[in-house]
């Protein structure tokens, strides 16, 4: 009990008054110009995002992600860099304007009790937390905007507010306390029940600042001492720590979006091939019609070209996982343009016009076989909508 008591006595001793502790606060910062720049650096760069989208109120997501946005197919496959230039990009003109309005309040003060650097480091670290947050979570879903690093600084100055408490004037304490904590709690419950507000990066910030103004914190007639570097270290060492865990846990949707990317990357040079083939079959065909290119010249093309193309087609969708989407329609529909191939191959070396019709009946059924298959994608475009 007399230890508490007196623990109790000397933090009463310590509390400033009002004016001495405004002064102090004013005094040692005049112009909090971290925030200035970090205001100036938003609106520049909602500026451009205005020109190249030509709006104003909504800029065109292409936009946003061809700009820096968080994106995971992007930012998980190479271009790390997102989860940075995101807390930069904004979607609209009151997205913007409700985060620079939430940013000068709280930068304001904040910088001025942590100064520059230390304000600096903990809207970059809650900024960075509250991206790998976000992309751990959803790492398919579009995301901009500062708001991750402006509740790391509400975050850091709850922490503030808390251990910090005994060297603020009462009043201010219940005053920054009362609308801190309202602002944090409203918005996250924004978050939670509004769509379109992406709260894991709220939450990752928010922890992100808190951590790191619990290291920072310290009285402001007080001179930093070794005690609050080693807490600052401490703080930005476990905010490292946890994004890179975040960074970990978000690794297995990097590695789904490049095989992802890899089968349409597959599925596009199929595509064009498979209409180069095509085509090149239709012209042999028409020329042979018109007796521009005779039977011996047609296999020529026919053992040179089209087959072997239609045979690698064949050995590659064969080489498809068992469960791979639309691999049995795609098989039968290879296997058909090869039959037609081969075919017309007969037809040239017998003239026998049976194996023609053969040849074109095995055409039909491929075309057959390939308007289906769209269809089936159609309907699963339209079923996911």
């Amino acid at each position: 009990m007399r230890r508490r008591w007196s623990s109790a006595a000397r933090s009463e001793g310590c509390k400033l008054d009002e004016q001495r502790f405004l002064d102090l606060l004013f005094g040692r910062i005049k112009r909090p110009w971290v925030t200035t720049v970090l205001l100036l650096a938003n609106g520049l760069a909602f500026g451009w995002l205005m020109l190249r989208s030509h709006g104003l109120l909504q800029i065109d997501s292409r936009v946003l992600i061809r700009a820096g946005a968080l994106y995971g197919p992007a930012a998980l496959t190479g271009q790390t860099w997102r989860v940075v230039t995101a807390l930069f990009l904004h979607g609209g003109l009151m997205h913007i304007a409700m985060n620079m309005f939430a940013l000068w309040q709280v930068g304001a003060v904040t910088e001025r009790l942590f100064g520059h650097r230390n304000f600096l480091l903990t809207y970059a670290g809650a900024g960075l937390l509250g991206s790998l947050a976000s992309l751990w979570w959803k790492p398919a879903v579009l995301s901009v905007g500062a708001s991750g690093a402006i509740f790391g600084l509400y975050g850091a100055l709850l922490a503030y507010l808390i251990f910090e408490r005994r060297a603020v004037p009462e009043g201010l304490l219940q005053e920054l306390r009362t609308s801190t904590v309202a602002f944090i709690g409203f918005s996250l419950v924004a978050g939670f029940t509004l769509p379109g507000i992406d709260n894991a990066a709220h939450v990752g910030g928010l922890v992100g600042g808190f951590v790191l103004g619990a290291g920072f914190a310290h009285p402001l007639d007080q001179r930093p001492g070794l005690g609050v570097w080693l807490r600052g270290l401490a703080g930005i060492s476990a905010v490292c720590g946890v994004a890179l865990v975040l960074w970990g846990g978000a690794q297995p949707a990097g590695e789904g979006f490049r095989r992802m990317a890899a089968e349409q990357h597959q599925t596009l040079l199929f595509a064009e091939a498979d209409q180069e083939l095509t085509q090149h079959t239709a012209a042999l065909v028409a020329g042979m019609r018109q007796g521009k290119i005779t039977s011996a010249e047609a296999l020529e093309q026919i053992e040179g070209e089209l087959l072997p193309g239609r045979e690698l087609q064949l050995r590659t969708v064969t080489a498809l996982p068992a469960g791979a989407p639309n691999r049995e329609l795609l098989l039968h529909y290879v296997q058909a343009r090869r039959s037609a191939v081969v075919a017309l191959g007969q037809a040239c070396t017998t003239g026998n016009p049976r194996w023609f019709d053969l040849a074109v009946n095995h055409s039909l059924r491929a075309d057959n076989i390939i308007l289906a298959l769209r269809l089936q994608q159609a309907e699963g475009v339209k079923s996911r909508q």
